[in-house]
């Protein structure tokens, strides 16, 4: 009989202790995050490309390019550029040897889908273009160069002159709802694609946590 209060008592313990655990593991209580801070050009600053990313042959520039500057201002094919009016914006250019890199961060409420069709329209509409008062010829395509993702749109544009030299003007798009951030790269063809690789690695990990913040 002792044996077998003994083999109760245990029994019990145990039923109590799992009671214990069971109740400290609840699965119901709430999860919370931090409130979303508000968009501002100081954090889209925060966001956007240094001198530090880029190699020490790259200098920063005094004003960077705006959003909405036309990749073929030669043509009307991609006039809607100008069209982009983000609610806050930050933008910044290095160069280096006649190469152009811009980054730029904006935020468009409610519209980076449009954004990122605008682009895409263009893409298209500017395909084959020629400037015959220029003797400019003008293709654009998709560009092959490393992170490829849904994260991203990348495109280039060959703008071949009369005399046979040929400018690479690339841009890729990268979007986070609606925060997006552009890089341009403008120069000789070809363009140096494992900068381009690096810089866009770092874009988008700075506007991922930019969009973390503020959502």
């Amino acid at each position: 009989m002792l044996g077998m209060r003994k083999a109760g008592q245990t029994l019990v313990t145990i039923v109590a202790g799992v009671a214990v655990l069971a109740s400290g593991c609840s699965t119901d209580r709430e999860v919370t995050k931090p409130d979303p801070v508000p968009i501002t050009d100081k954090r889209l600053d925060a966001a956007l490309l240094t001198e530090d990313d880029l190699p020490d042959s790259f200098t920063a520039a005094d004003q960077g390019t705006p959003v909405n500057a036309e990749l073929i201002p030669e043509h009307e094919c991609d006039d809607a550029m100008k069209d982009l009016d983000p609610k806050v914006v930050s933008t910044a250019d290095f160069a280096y040897n006649g190469v152009v890199l811009n980054n730029t961060v904006a935020w468009f409420p409610g519209q980076g889908g449009d954004v990122e069709q605008l682009i895409r329209d263009i893409a298209d509409d500017c395909e084959a273009v020629v400037v015959a008062d220029q003797d400019l010829s003008l293709r654009t395509s998709a560009l092959d160069y490393g992170v490829l993702s849904d994260d991203t749109l990348a495109l280039k544009v060959e703008a071949e002159l009369a005399d046979g030299t040929i400018e690479e003007r690339d841009l890729i798009l990268m979007r986070d709802g609606d925060l997006v951030s552009f890089i341009r790269l403008t120069g000789p063809r070809p363009s140096d694609k494992e900068l381009l690789d690096s810089v866009v690695r770092i874009a988008l990990g700075r506007l991922g946590l930019l969009a973390e913040e503020t959502t």
